[in-house]
């Protein structure tokens, strides 16, 4: 006998990405592809045949939801076949006294969901899961204390074939949380408590980066879908099998559609500009790109540059072009061509280009181009 769960965390349905300067088609694409990411992770669920479904936080982005929303999201997870979803309250989804979020969740509720928006362990005898579950609810966005004290005062525990944690935030040495505000928690601290395994969320990284894992106290599943620059990963989630043991051993579920690259790369020449863009072209149509270009273009290339970025862009789903540091390719023709023979500018120029110092040669044009404005 064993329990199979899937594992997921941090969808952040609701985000509305408008932190960059996304055209409006681009920005509604990604903020569908979210409640996409949720229906794809219950029909993933119901082909691995798991019995609980498990959002270790951050289902939503915030705290208050648009009632359509929250119904969307409740609609889908109800696809789900197996025996038990259940829900824990994030930092940026909290559950406090006066969050309308969770009573709308409860209204809208199916027969099995459940929601762990209390510090109490939830027994899933009734789901016919015999199991008990440990979670440790936010209560709000920031916290420097966690919410597991209530595990260790526990006289004792229900009994059940496997006790499991779920939590959400920030492990020590792991996550990101340098003013430790993120309900911080310690590896051993988890281990101590005593239970079998933990589901965690917040980090947006997949722990332990791995494809399969036996015997992990506790693992991250990272967002589902990658939601900007910083998260360079495809998105993952965990199915997770604890045998009659109670010993864990989790897979790792690839799971993302769209992806956020960044690419600085230094030109020289047309053939780099060439070989850029067919290396561009392989991301297709669900990629977004920040491109950094710098170097010294050759003439036609460096005035042809905007057209070159466009031919780029058509191919993606969004392209974010910085050429800041790209800089015409200056020669001892150009030169001569744009500044009178023995002028104090074309002296000095040609002097330069004759050191062969690119860097100084650029810096002097540059200050005599600002000295004709």
């Amino acid at each position: 006998m064993s329990l199979k769960i899937f594992h997921t965390a941090d969808l952040h349905l609701g985000m509305a990405f408008k932190n960059r300067h996304y055209p409006e088609a681009v920005r509604q694409q990604l903020v569908e592809a979210r409640y996409q990411a949720l229906k794809q992770l219950v029909e993933l669920a119901n082909e691995a045949r798991c019995q609980l479904f498990l959002v270790a936080g951050d289902l939503f982005h915030r705290a208050r939801m648009p009632r359509e929303a929250i119904a969307r999201v409740v609609q889908l997870l109800s696809r789900f076949q197996g025996d038990c979803v259940a829900i824990l309250p994030g930092n940026h989804d909290y559950c406090d006294r006066y969050s309308g979020l969770w009573k709308e969740m409860q209204e809208l509720s199916f027969d099995s969901l459940l929601l762990l928006t209390e510090t109490a362990p939830y027994r899933l005898h009734d789901y016919g899961i015999d199991a008990v579950l440990y979670p440790a609810p936010c209560h709000r966005k920031h916290s420097a204390v966690n919410r597991l004290g209530w595990i260790r005062e526990l006289p004792e525990k229900p009994a059940a074939r496997w006790q499991i944690g779920v939590a959400h935030g920030s492990i020590k040495g792991l996550s990101p949380d340098w003013e430790q505000q993120y309900f911080p928690m310690e590896k051993n601290e988890l281990a101590a408590l005593g239970l079998q395994h933990w589901c965690l969320g917040h980090t947006h990284l997949r722990y332990p980066d791995l494809e399969q894992v036996e015997g992990a106290v506790f693992c991250y599943s990272g967002t589902p879908e990658p939601d900007g620059f910083d998260c360079r990963h495809g998105g993952y989630a965990w199915v997770t099998v604890l045998n009659e043991a109670g010993r864990s051993e989790s897979r790792s579920l690839s799971t993302g559609r769209y992806r956020f690259v960044e690419i600085t790369r230094q030109v020289e020449s047309a053939a780099d500009l060439d070989q850029l863009k067919e290396e561009l072209k392989r991301y297709g149509g669900q990629t977004l790109v920040k491109l950094s270009l710098s170097g010294f273009l050759p003439e036609e290339e460096y005035r042809e540059r905007r057209r070159w970025f466009d031919e780029v862009r058509s191919g993606l789903l969004y392209l974010e072009e910085d050429d800041s540091a790209l800089a015409l390719q200056l020669t001892a023709e150009l030169i001569k061509d744009r500044f009178p023979a023995g002028s104090f500018p074309q002296l000095l120029l040609s002097r330069l280009a004759e050191k062969n110092d690119p860097a100084a040669l650029q810096l002097a044009y540059r200050l005599i181009d600002e000295v004709k404005r």
